[in-house]
C-alpha cells in the first residue's frame, strides 16, 4: 500500500490546517513550511477544496481553513479523494492483460488487505493526527538568540 505524493502532501496540508483552527492560512505559508513548488501546492489545495475538505476565502484578506471540524474528516476520505489508482497489482488496474487473472488466488487476499488498510484510515480523523502550532517552523521571523 503506497500513497502517491499528492496524497502525502494533502495529508500534511490537512495536519497544518488543523493547527490553525478558524485562522486563515495561505498557499505561500504551506510552500514555506513544506518547501515544495507553489504549483504543486496549488494542485493539492485545489483538490482538497474541490473535495470539500478545505474552504477557500478569496480576496486580499483571503486564505484557507478546514471546511468542517477536523474530527469530522476521516483520513480515509482524504486518501480516497486524492488517490486515483488503488491497483496494487495489474489485475486491479484498468486494461488488465494478466493471463492468469481468472484463476489467480492472490486477488482475494490483496483485496482484503486493501479494504483493511482503508478501514484503518476511515477510523482515523484528521483531529487524531493533528499536531500543535509549535511543531511547525515560524515563518517570516528570524529566531532570536
Amino acid at each position: 500500500m503506497r500513497l502517491n505524493d499528492s496524497t502525502d502532501m494533502a495529508l500534511r496540508v490537512m495536519i497544518y490546517a488543523t493547527t490553525q483552527g478558524e485562522r486563515l492560512f495561505t498557499i505561500d505559508q504551506l510552500v514555506a513550511i513544506y518547501g515544495l513548488p507553489r504549483s504543486t501546492m496549488m494542485k493539492v489545495v485545489n483538490a482538497l477544496t474541490r473535495g470539500g475538505f478545505l474552504a477557500a476565502q478569496r480576496g486580499r484578506a483571503g486564505g484557507l481553513r478546514l471546511a468542517r471540524p477536523a474530527d469530522r474528516i476521516s483520513v480515509g476520505a482524504v486518501v480516497r479523494h486524492l488517490e486515483t489508482d488503488f491497483g496494487l497489482v495489474e489485475c486491479f488496474r484498468t486494461g488488465n492483460q494478466c493471463i492468469i487473472t481468472s484463476q489467480c488466488r492472490l486477488i482475494a487476499p490483496l483485496q482484503r488487505a486493501m479494504e483493511a488498510f482503508l478501514a484503518v484510515l476511515d477510523g482515523c480523523s484528521i483531529a487524531d493526527i493533528a499536531l500543535t502550532p509549535a511543531d511547525f517552523p515560524v515563518i517570516g521571523r528570524e529566531s532570536v538568540a
